[in-house]
């Protein structure tokens, strides 16, 4: 569920506003409006924050499975500095190594000599220039330009010449731009520019053990910043200043006690129809485990819109299971989530949600593969009697109707989501005839199921009932009556026909939306036919001595793409469903933002925070 929020607006004394703020940071409630910092403190806290972020950053392509003792906060700030200058230091050396490289090709041709000669020569009247020309454009050199033929190879010819002054050179022949320094010289610079670079490659790989400890401090930086914001930007008049944020209702009377405590003014308020609140979900510990998915795509419902955690999670998980359709694929999914869970288990901490949700996710996967039959994309026939006693038939994919059943059942999901995301619309609206218009979009989607089986499946094995047809046209006729209400009918009815042709395409759409979900069956199919084409071409190496290896590579290879794949479809289909689809019919935006309230953070973080002055 989404938290009730308190508006919070806290008046402090002026002279005192710096300890307040540090114990509302203890406190740890109270997420603070958005407010601009100013002053030199404020930059200062800005510039740590930015500079162990570049630093941590740079460090995340260092892995390191060792970490380095614990370091202080200025200890930390002074790494982050050496991390970054590092990083600039390499990528210079990196940028001089490329040049270099560029001008020892372009000089490659003449050989190693020193450019120093031809300034020489030029100082004591000689005027040497050298020239470079194709094969055929060497026989054309004018005669006013006395040359010496240096060297040359299959496509240039290089020449040293005497000019008595302005020459006009033939096409294909161009005066060779003489290098600041000799081959061997770049070479040596090159070598030197390269150590350069690895040891602050070597350097960085050492600085990688404390990133740990860089992110504990980017915590202290952020939780300063936010103290030198609310410090610096806080309104105030005279002896007095203020500043408003919000608190979860839960929080409020904490919040009170604290205030009458340090002598704070305190006025908690709801939020106003024109405020938007930050969103806080709060949820049980097995719908938690969506959690990831949700910060994954960086998704935040509004303060007045739904938690959907429960029923993305529920649909997630079926989803999931018939993309990745395979119960081979689940196995060893389902592994890798049974060794992370043990590992986690083994260092003493709790599992994370993430690998829980991969525990879920593979075990439906290896469920559909025991109704379905389909395992690494064998035959049905080859697989051992136990897992074809689990089959269920009408899903079995040696069944010719299987695939035609698997669509109907993807039709039959799409229908009890957005059935679901219509009965919730229904009981939010049910205080006003506004919940009409959702009842006739959910009869409209009751009706439309018929239409798709009819016109996407099979017309002969489904016919359009006739109450399908009477449904929709209720359907449309109560959401064009009521779509608009806000307690004037008539007023309704003309937002409608203004919109006539949305409210039309708004037909066609719901038809639309649960058609969308026969991709379920469709990327699944596309996995099992990668899957069988594998082992077409595979079979025939394994009964061979000579390419048994080729054939076992070619088996990993073609099936650990496979499953890279269906990870894929997953985050591109099964998400899809559930944020375009499913919330669409919810009516829901995604457009809030994250309750963070100002406080310390964890016992490490704190700890920084004590060793180092705000």
């Amino acid at each position: 569920m989404i938290a009730p929020m308190k508006k919070a607006i806290l008046v402090l004394r002026e002279r005192g506003k710096s300890a307040a703020l540090k114990s509302l940071r203890r406190l740890g409630v109270v997420h603070a409006d958005p407010i601009e910092g100013r002053g030199q403190s404020w930059e200062a806290a800005s510039e740590e924050l930015a500079r162990l972020d570049s630093a941590i950053g740079i460090l995340l392509s260092c892995k390191s499975k060792e970490t380095a003792p614990a370091l202080d906060y200025q200890a930390a700030l002074e790494l982050a500095r050496k991390v970054n200058e590092t990083a600039e230091l390499i990528k210079s050396a990196q940028e001089r190594i490329a040049a270099l490289r560029k001008e020892m090709e372009r000089i490659q041709g003449w050989g190693d000599f020193d450019p120093a000669v031809l300034a020489y020569l030029r100082e004591n009247g000689m005027d040497l220039r050298l020239y470079e020309a194709g094969p055929k454009a060497a026989s054309s050199m004018p005669p006013e330009l006395p040359v010496i033929r240096v060297v040359s190879d299959k496509t240039t010819v290089r020449f040293a010449g005497f000019p008595a002054g302005p020459v006009s050179l033939p096409e294909g022949v161009a005066e060779f731009a003489p290098p600041q320094a000799s081959l061997s010289s770049l070479g040596a610079e090159e070598k030197a520019s390269a150590a350069e670079a690895a040891r602050g490659e070597a350097f960085l790989a050492e600085a990688a053990k404390s990133r740990p400890h860089l992110e504990a401090a980017r915590e202290r930086a952020r939780s300063g910043l936010t103290f030198e914001t609310l410090l610096s930007g806080m309104e105030g008049e005279g002896p007095v200043a203020w500043i408003s944020g919000w608190v979860p209702e839960k929080d409020a009377p904490g919040l009170s006690k604290a205030a009458a405590e340090h002598g704070w003014g305190l006025l908690l308020d709801d939020p106003g129809d024109d405020e938007m609140p930050p969103t806080k979900v709060e949820s049980n510990p097995v719908v938690r485990m969506i959690a990831p998915v949700f910060d994954f795509l960086g998704t935040v419902p509004n303060y007045r819109e739904y938690d959907i955690s429960a029923s993305f999670l529920a649909f997630f998980t079926v989803f999931f299971a018939m993309i990745f359709g395979d119960g081979g694929y689940g196995s060893i999914l389902l592994g890798l989530g049974l060794f992370a869970a043990l590992k986690a288990k083994k260092a003493g901490g709790k599992v994370p949600d993430a690998v829980r949700l991969l525990l879920l996710l593979s075990s439906a996967t290896v469920a559909w593969g025991v109704v379905t039959g389909s395992w690494f994309g064998l035959p049905a026939e080859i697989l051992p009697g136990f897992l074809k006693g689990l089959r269920i038939g009408w899903l079995a994919s040696d069944n010719p109707l299987s695939g035609a059943n698997t669509k109907q059942l993807c039709f039959i999901l799409g229908l009890v989501h957005l059935v679901w995301a219509r009965m919730k619309n229904i009981r939010r609206d049910i205080r006003s005839l506004k919940f009409l218009a959702q009842l006739g979009l959910l009869l409209q989607l009751l009706g439309m199921y018929f239409m798709v089986l009819n016109l996407v499946l099979d017309a002969v094995r489904f016919p359009i009932p006739n109450f399908a047809l009477y449904l929709i046209g209720i359907g449309f006729l109560l959401n064009f009556v009521f779509a608009s209400y806000e307690g004037n009918i008539l007023k309704s009815i003309l937002a409608s026909l203004t919109n006539i042709v949305s409210v039309l395409l708004g037909v066609v759409n719901v038809f639309a939306d649960i058609t969308s979900y026969i991709r379920l069956w469709a990327v699944g199919l596309a996995g099992l036919a990668i899957s069988q084409t594998v082992n077409t071409m595979a079979g025939p190496m394994l009964g061979r001595a000579l390419l048994f290896a080729f054939g076992i590579v070619l088996i990993g290879f073609g099936h650990g793409l496979n499953l890279a794949l269906s990870l894929l479809s997953v985050i591109v289909h099964g998400v899809r469903l559930n944020m375009l689809e499913y919330s669409g019919h919810l009516g829901m935006e995604w457009s809030g933002f994250k309750y963070e309230p100002f406080r310390e953070g964890s016992d490490e973080e704190a700890s920084v925070l004590e060793r180092s002055p705000t």
